[in-house]
């Protein structure tokens, strides 16, 4: 049995062909996992791993049905309304009080903005607005923070209740002995993070997966709070944290680095192989036709607004680490995901059995053209070329944190 330690790309929705992969690469219990270190929907799938779940449990969790429909459809959820205080503070507010009417006495002025501020912000065409200015996204991902705290909570880690939802990194890392690295981005300090029990042992593993997940203008940013402690000793309180995507969407080299710098970081590399699984989108999945992406509802200049994001956010989520890819070529698995959506959350059944029906044929492809892949032991070791390329780009990512 070879131990593996396996890196997951970013790519929202297309993540659910993860499961397929992992049914072919673990489910025979011919190799497990070793260090976990995953980007945005890799992130979800490492924590999962981490947290001691079987590819039986993720593909249950996969079929999970919510008022007959996916569960996953509500991580696009409408946000929270702002309160009385945020509206007063908030930039469309302070855009009408920079409208000066001068025919309109200020203090009747001021009263009116006030009304025009309440009632865009009240009213349901105009929150989705509202988060995007005020909260950086267009939808809240309440629903998300939810299910990834009942995953966390469900069924049993070592014939032991799973009770993992409220824990921080170092507790985590504690009660599972599992070395978890999430990815995400401070565009405040305009840095990437890797979040594990080293860097940030005080920040919950929930809202970890949470602002690794926050791809730009979809979702709400996550603001760092004090009680989270501080990240690689430095204080981050206030700072806005998005999704990892943005610097680093499959940052393998940290594992293949031998750099011992690097490995205080990832925690000590004692497995077998180090295998990355990428979401390939020039490779098309053969899916049943569907009637259209994402539904919306709304004026035209809603669904316009709608439709420049997720088009952004799929320009922005298939960039890869391109140098990493091309020199570590066997330690990639490509999974197929063309023709899906980063946020195509609402997909049926059947197109999203078809995703992962071609994850778990890629694996099987990629493991039968290397039959003794894993059968050498510490196969992670490179020749000296490689080993200094691994250690250069370990070193860059690492310079951005």
């Amino acid at each position: 049995m070879a131990i593996l330690d396996l890196v997951f790309e970013g790519g929202g929705a297309k993540g659910m062909v993860f499961v397929g992969a992992l049914e072919e690469l673990l489910g025979k219990d011919e190799h497990k996992p070793g260090r976990l270190l995953g980007t945005s929907a890799g992130a979800i799938t490492a924590t999962l791993l981490a947290a001691g779940y079987t590819v039986a449990e993720m593909k249950k969790a996969l079929d999970e049905k919510e008022n007959g429909k996916s569960v996953f459809e509500a991580f696009m959820g409408e946000p929270e309304p702002l309160t009385s205080a945020e509206i007063r503070n908030s930039a469309i507010r302070t855009f009408l009080r920079d409208v000066n009417l001068r025919f309109v006495p200020d203090f009747l002025e001021e009263k009116l903005d006030d009304q025009i501020a309440e009632g865009l912000a009240r009213h349901e065409k105009y929150n989705n607005i509202y988060s995007f200015v005020e909260r950086g996204g267009w939808y809240s991902a309440d629903a998300f923070v939810t299910w990834i705290g009942r995953k966390l909570d469900e069924g049993e880690f070592k014939d032991q209740p799973r009770r993992f939802s409220k824990m921080t990194m170092a507790q985590f890392y504690a009660a599972t002995g599992n070395e978890l690295s999430v990815v995400a981005a401070n565009t405040t300090a305009q840095r990437m993070m890797v979040l594990n029990h080293n860097t940030a042992p005080d920040l919950p593993i929930v809202y970890a997966v949470r602002m690794s997940m926050s791809i730009p203008l979809v979702w709400q940013e996550v603001i760092w709070q004090d009680s989270w402690g501080s990240y690689f000793g430095r204080n981050v309180s206030g700072n806005v944290i998005v999704d990892g995507g943005m610097l680093s969407n499959f940052p393998i080299s940290l594992f293949l680095a031998p750099d011992p710098n690097v490995e205080k970081v990832m925690g000590e590399a004692t497995s077998d192989y180090v295998l990355g699984l990428l979401i390939d989108d020039s490779q098309m999945v053969d899916f049943p036709a569907e009637r259209r992406l994402i539904e919306y509802t709304g004026d035209p200049w809603q669904l316009k607004t709608v439709q420049r994001i997720l088009r952004l956010v799929n320009t922005m989520m298939t960039a890869h680490d391109a140098a990493a890819i091309e020199v570590f070529e066997d330690h990639v698995a490509k999974l197929p995901a063309g023709g899906y959506g980063v946020v195509e959350f609402d997909m049926s059944d059947a197109k999203r059995q078809a995703l992962v029906d071609a994850g778990r044929a890629a694996m099987k492809q990629y493991l039968a053209a290397r039959p003794d892949l894993f059968a050498r032991t510490r196969s992670i070791e490179q020749p000296r070329s490689k080993s200094e390329i691994a250690n250069g780009i370990a070193r860059d990512i690492l310079a951005q944190t």
